[in-house]
């Protein structure tokens, strides 16, 4: 039996990406896996609340992760449980450190991406300073964990299914824009990206003559009058935020409707559900092509329809905790021959 310790599991965002095995442990058992909080394991996992301190600057997380890693006695890895394929602030630890493997929620598909230039790690917000040059070096023990956010939110209560066949909305983009507050991160200002990714969007809907159901400036709703109206859209919209999943994209298969989001197609993550055509329709990263492909879904809405039931599906197959026990497997399993530097 290979015993893990779970550090400082009670931690917000530490707890948000341990839930998947925690909800899995009965099958990981099965194949000789446990979790525990005491003192005697063969490994440990420390989750990125635990080294990773988005407060600070990029170089004093980087030291305060270090030094906390510095007190964990035996092997251990750690597991960046982010939903952003980027990298940022636990790979500079992780390199640093005698970490066995970075567990990652999702990475990007063309790992050569990395040591291009992007702003914050985020491929999709553009070309910027963030780049790893040495990533060749450390690629080989950065490897998906098997989990991401989605499975953190089908793991607390499986959601329920809805048949609303009278959709009082065209379209739900209840999605925040602008974001209305400054957010920093390593003490660089990232929702400046955040919108200028999400504007071409409201942009673009702006111009259409559709039953549109989206907030007033950003200005939030009561969490009632948001499902009430996200439940009664043909169709979810879903742009990137400051990662590439978001709550919409269950809430859409949840409640009935067709999401359309850019596309996934470069993401690497387990389990997947994002298939363009089958499971959601996938539009450009800036947009351009998304007046056609609501024109198409809406003059057409009840071909499209089986998006939703195959979207179901996807989730019902590939949310499940023998998936997460294989994956921990195969990773356990790979660990001959990898050794902490």
């Amino acid at each position: 039996m290979i015993k893990i310790k779970l550090y400082e599991l009670n931690k917000h965002r530490n707890e948000c990406a341990f839930r998947p095995y925690l909800w899995a442990q009965h099958k990981l058992k099965e194949i000789g896996i446990e979790f525990t909080t005491g003192d005697s394991y063969d490994y440990a996992w420390i989750a990125q609340s635990s080294f990773l301190n988005k407060k600070v600057s990029l170089d004093q997380s980087v030291n305060e992760g270090l030094e906390f890693l510095s007190k964990i006695s035996g092997d251990y890895m750690l597991l960046d449980g982010q939903d952003a394929t980027t990298l940022i602030g636990s790979y500079e630890v992780f390199k640093e450190s005698n970490a066995l493997l970075l567990l990652k929620n999702s990475l990007l598909k063309d790992r050569s991406l990395y040591k291009q230039g992007s702003v914050l790690g985020r491929h999709y917000w553009g070309p910027g300073d963030y780049k790893l040059d040495d990533f060749d070096k450390y690629s080989d023990r950065i490897v998906l964990s098997g989990t991401n956010w989605l499975m953190t939110h089908w793991s607390g209560i499986k959601p329920q299914w809805y048949h609303m066949p009278k959709k009082q909305y065209d379209i739900s983009a209840m999605f925040q824009y602008p974001q209305g507050v400054d957010v920093f991160e390593h003490k660089q200002l990232q929702s400046i990206h955040y919108d200028n990714h999400r504007k071409p969007m409201i942009d673009i809907l702006s111009k259409m003559d559709y039953n549109i159901a989206k907030l007033d400036n950003g200005v939030r709703v009561s969490q009632q009058e948001y499902y009430q109206r996200i439940s009664n859209a043909k169709i979810l919209l879903a742009p990137y935020g400051y990662g590439e999943m978001a709550p919409r994209d269950l809430d859409a298969a949840q409640f009935g409707s067709i999401l359309i989001k850019p596309n996934m197609e470069y993401i690497d993550t387990a389990p997947n559900v994002f298939e363009d055509g089958v499971t959601y329709i996938a539009c450009n990263h800036d947009y351009s092509d998304l007046e056609q492909k609501i024109d198409m879904v809406l003059s057409n809405y009840n071909n499209y329809l089986h998006i939703i039931e195959s979207a179901r599906k996807s989730f019902e197959t590939k949310m499940q905790p023998e998936h997460v026990a294989m994956h921990l497997y195969k990773i356990f399993s790979n660990l001959n021959g990898i050794e902490s530097e």
